[in-house]
């Protein structure tokens, strides 16, 4: 993988000796998330049953965004009628990656689920972010659609008034989604606004 990103360089110059550096020293990887951008496991970490799961990497700019999909358990919030799969927009505050599939979602459930660091977000319509689904196929497209649309700056408020204020961003709501399937400990974690 590093081979490719050093032929981005075709001029001598500092950054292209410090890539060769890399590239020539096994012990520099990348974790899947990095580079392949995405994971998936038949026998999912954190999905139901140990179901299917699947994480995608769609931004490291600000923090890191990915899109998830796994099936979550019978009774979570609007779930009925056999909507068991989530297709979620997940900001997170720490990077998720490693060097295995499997790696990937155990650092999952140690930041999202356990340590909670994860962050709302903002949506101009309910499935901008999530989507809970009949089927892991229909949760895939979901998550394309989330995809689709995703704008960072549709999802963050980054806009300041004249006092200096975050503005949120035009035609939006905060969606907390995540809480329903993260957990969300007031008491033991700190939120910073």
């Amino acid at each position: 993988m590093i081979r490719s990103r050093v032929k981005q360089f075709p001029a001598p110059g500092p950054a292209h000796a410090t890539l060769l550096a890399v590239r020539d020293n096994p012990e520099c990887r990348l974790g899947v998330l990095a580079g392949q951008r995405a994971a998936f496991l038949e026998n999912g970490i954190n999905s139901y049953q140990q179901n299917r799961e699947l994480l995608v990497l769609i931004s490291d700019v600000g923090n890191w965004w990915y899109g998830y999909v796994l099936r979550v358990e019978p009774g979570f919030p609007g779930s009925a009628n056999g909507n068991h799969w989530l297709a979620i927009l997940v900001q997170s505050g720490v990077p998720v990656d490693g060097y295995t599939p499997a790696d990937v979602f155990r650092c999952a459930r140690k930041a999202w689920f356990q340590l909670l660091e994860y962050l709302p977000y903002y949506v101009q319509a309910p499935d901008d972010g999530s989507a809970l689904c009949h089927s892991f196929e229909d949760a895939l497209a979901a998550l394309r659609r989330i995809i689709s649309r995703f704008d960072i700056r549709k999802r963050i408020a980054w806009e300041r008034d004249t006092g200096g204020h975050l503005l949120d961003p035009l035609d939006s709501q905060l969606d907390t989604r995540c809480e329903d399937l993260f957990g969300l400990d007031y008491d033991n974690h700190e939120l910073v606004w």
